[in-house]
């Protein structure tokens, strides 16, 4: 609980820290509901009666899953290009799974869809079809797998399956037509290329049969014949020529394939391989950051392994596995390998550093460099060869002729086994996708709903019911702050109930009349104070001063205090009352002791205190019972008490009496008694639950342990016989008190009070003596 705002500071040796502060709240909140369970029942029941309700009357849900393994073919294990499967998980699967749940797969489920699987669509408009079975899709990768789970959720259990199953056909057939798509119009542009070099390789065909038929039967032989130097250099550029051509046209082929697959987020392993045979490994290697001389030094330990193999496999024929030979060779084509194999980490470590898109990028402009060379190498040489050409058919027009159209048509024939070689790739990949998705569980249907679970709905209504309790217990502990019972209020407080003092009829009389322990010791209903002088006496034989607070004027204190002291009288103990209640001495009016003599004169007088005290103490009528009245109203309490005189006073009574027992101010309504705390052994208060707010009480609990003054323990007043008028287990009497304590005389009721009372009323206003005295003087003993 936070202190209120005109409270002293704590001392700096006690910090609560906002741990014990939470701790604090938890606690009082536990035990609030604690003593309202029956609310924490109701709200359990009224959220059970809900949840119930809602289960009956939810509409029901039903789910269907499948899961679709994806797999990668086509891959060369040895290939140190190619990245790892984990790799190829983390970069490939998220985009499968937004692909299944894409809106052009969805439209495709949408068209073979029968018109009673579309129960979830009923009242839905056309253009939100698809975000509706978007929402009811889900789908996620298993962990550490290529499976896909899919699911679908649907009003009906059937049509969750007919659903799932268009879903997937759908997908299956997108992931087709992806894959397939960019490979057929490649297809499509060497088909037409090929038919073209087919056309020109008929008509070359037909000039070399005119042209050998114009020679005769003469049978040239290019590969016997010597031919003339101009002749050679035609031939040598046509050579040339075709071996450029050759190698553009399977260099596009490379480059596109890539492309492609950089495109589809693919796996780059063949193609890459492809492109380091054309671009040359050299190159390659060098692009992905590694030394020519690594990759001299692991293809020669390759050949070396091998080559060690064949040598251990011969060895172990003639030789026993121990043979010192034999384990040595063993030994190195192991470590050999390991090489090998670190080797090609290191590769698929540099391929993963660097990340895919990057190395796909580098080798796609090495390759469209590449690729731009070869062509102006053979616009060059086919300039070149036109030239030679020429030459050659100057010189001899049918033999150039036809040694031209041989050349020609080796040339194209080349071309043309070179086109149809790659189209047969091209068919082969298109036919075998690098990535293929199948379907590995079907969905089945489930009669069990999905949604509402029953598990769900319970924890649900536990734990609404638990934060509607919560907020009920808190709700009423606003509205209603009382103390509900004996235990509660010990447990608040943390201090025992010494005693419960029950509610005596008004008496009109004066003096020890108006005392009933003094009227008539031996009435039953005087047994509780007899309680609070034994529970004192055992639980805090060494406290021989006491104080005797309350939270609020009319609380009963000093009734309860006068009859105690009379029981600590009868009960042969010499007993001292002190009424130092000097804004409202209620136990100077009450044993009818007005006069000039009293506390207050006492602690203005000076000289030594005990003859000062002798003259203005006062015998009660009880034999060994003295009583120190409040004497006249001083204007200034708060600084008579703050003085050295009071303590001198309780010294020189405790030194004459056995039990010395003193009326205090309220703690709320003045300074006085923590002034008055200071010095004696303990605090007892007096409570009227009834009456007193719990968070008042509080507060004098927590202000007396702020400054360190020990509460002994807490006197339950009027408390209740019996009937049903009174507050579990109380009764009392309700004052209301509309002006500052100790301006007027109970006999005095007020209309308004001005700024002076209400300055009285504050018990620690900024500034004021009493404050200052409390802080300059030390307790005189710690809780």
């Amino acid at each position: 609980m936070t202190p209120p705002a005109d409270m002293p500071p704590a001392d700096p040796s006690y910090p609560v820290s906002p741990g014990a502060q939470m701790v604090h709240l938890v606690v009082r909140l536990a035990m609030a509901v604690r003593y309202r369970k029956n609310v924490m029942l109701g709200a359990l029941a009224a959220a059970a009666v809900l949840g119930g309700f809602y289960y009956a009357t939810a509409t029901r849900y039903y789910g269907a899953k499948a899961a679709m393994l994806v797999t990668q073919i086509g891959r060369d294990p040895t290939d140190t290009a190619i990245a790892d499967d984990e790799l190829v998980r983390r970069n490939t699967m998220p985009t499968f799974e937004n692909m299944f749940r894409s809106p052009k797969v969805v439209e495709g489920a949408l068209k073979n869809l029968a018109e009673e699987d579309r129960i979830d669509l009923a009242g839905i408009p056309p253009n939100r079809w698809v975000q509706t079975l978007q929402d009811n899709l889900s789908a996620r990768t298993v962990r550490n797998t290529n499976i896909l789970e899919v699911g679908y959720r649907s009003r009906d259990a059937r049509a969750a399956v007919n659903v799932l199953q268009a879903v997937v056909q759908s997908y299956l057939a997108f992931m087709d037509q992806v894959h397939k798509g960019t490979t057929g119009d490649l297809v499509a542009v060497m088909v037409r290329e090929r038919s073209e070099v087919a056309e020109k390789l008929g008509r070359v065909q037909e000039a070399l049969l005119e042209a050998r038929r114009k020679c005769g039967d003469m049978g040239f032989r290019s590969d016997s014949r010597v031919l003339h130097p101009v002749v050679q250099r035609a031939v040598f550029f046509n050579d040339t020529l075709a071996a450029i051509e050759r190698q553009r046209v399977e260099l596009g082929v490379a480059l596109a394939g890539i492309e492609e697959a950089v495109r589809e987020g693919t796996d780059l392993g063949q193609h890459v391989v492809a492109m380091g045979n054309l671009l040359g490994k050299e190159l390659l290697m060098s692009l992905m950051g590694i030394g020519t001389r690594d990759a001299l030094a692991e293809a020669r330990l390759a050949e070396l392994c091998v080559r060690d193999q064949a040598d251990l496999a011969m060895m172990r024929q003639h030789f026993g596995p121990n043979h010192p030979e034999v384990v040595f060779l063993a030994e190195k084509i192991r470590l050999t390998e390991s090489y090998l194999n670190g080797f090609r980490e290191r590769v698929n470590q540099r391929i993963a550093e660097l990340g895919r898109d990057e190395v796909a990028g580098w080798i796609v402009q090495a390759g469209r460099r590449k690729l731009d060379e070869l062509r102006q190498q053979e616009e060059m040489f086919r300039s070149q060869y036109e030239e030679a050409q020429a030459a050659a058919v100057g010189l001899s027009q049918e033999l150039a002729q036809v040694e031209i159209l041989e050349h020609e048509l080796e040339r194209l024939s080349a071309l043309d086994d070179t086109l149809l070689n790659q189209i047969t790739t091209l068919r082969l990949r298109q036919n075998g996708q690098e990535v293929r998705t199948a379907l590995a569980q079907e969905p089945v249907v489930d009669d069990n709903p999905v949604s509402p679970k029953l598990a769900y709905v319970a924890l649900a209504v536990l734990a609404g019911g638990c934060v509607a309790g919560l907020a009920a217990v808190q709700f009423f502990e606003v509205l209603d702050d009382r103390f509900r019972s004996i235990d509660e209020l010990q447990e608040r407080l943390g201090v025992p109930v010494l005693a419960m003092i029950q509610r005596f009829d008004p008496s009109e009389a004066t003096g020890l009349e108006a005392l009933p322990m003094a009227r008539q010791p031996a009435a039953p209903e005087n047994e509780s104070f007899r309680t609070l002088r034994t529970a004192l006496a055992l639980t805090h034989p060494e406290a021989r001063q006491l104080a005797v607070t309350s939270a609020e004027p009319g609380d009963g204190k000093t009734t309860v205090l006068a009859n105690l002291a009379v029981g600590f009288a009868q009960s042969g103990r010499k007993t001292l009352l002190i009424d130092a209640d000097l804004r409202r001495p209620g136990l100077t009016r009450l044993m009818n002791l007005r006069g000039p003599r009293g506390l207050s004169e006492v602690l203005r007088a000076a000289g030594d205190m005990a003859g000062v005290a002798s003259a203005h103490i006062q015998a009660s009528g009880v034999p060994g019972l003295d009583v120190l009245p409040s004497g006249p109203r001083p204007p200034n309490p708060a600084e008579l008490l703050a003085g050295p005189q009071l303590a001198q006073l309780l010294a020189w009574a405790s030194s004459v009496y056995d039990q010395v027992l003193v009326d205090s101010p309220p703690v709320l309504a003045a300074s006085d008694a923590a002034l008055i705390g200071r010095l004696v052994d303990g605090v007892v208060a007096v409570v009227q639950p009834a009456k007193n707010r719990r968070g008042l009480v509080l507060r004098v609990a927590e202000t007396l342990a702020l400054l360190r003054i020990p509460l002994l323990g807490v006197v339950v007043n009027r408390a209740a016989t019996g009937g049903d008028d009174g507050y579990y287990g109380y009764r009392g009497y309700d004052y209301g008190y509309g002006y500052a304590y100790g301006d007027r005389d109970e006999e005095e009721l007020p209309d308004a009070k001005g700024p002076d009372e209400q300055h009285e009323a504050l018990p620690f206003a900024a500034g004021s003596a009493s404050e200052d005295a409390i802080r300059r003087v030390a307790p005189r003993r710690v809780a």
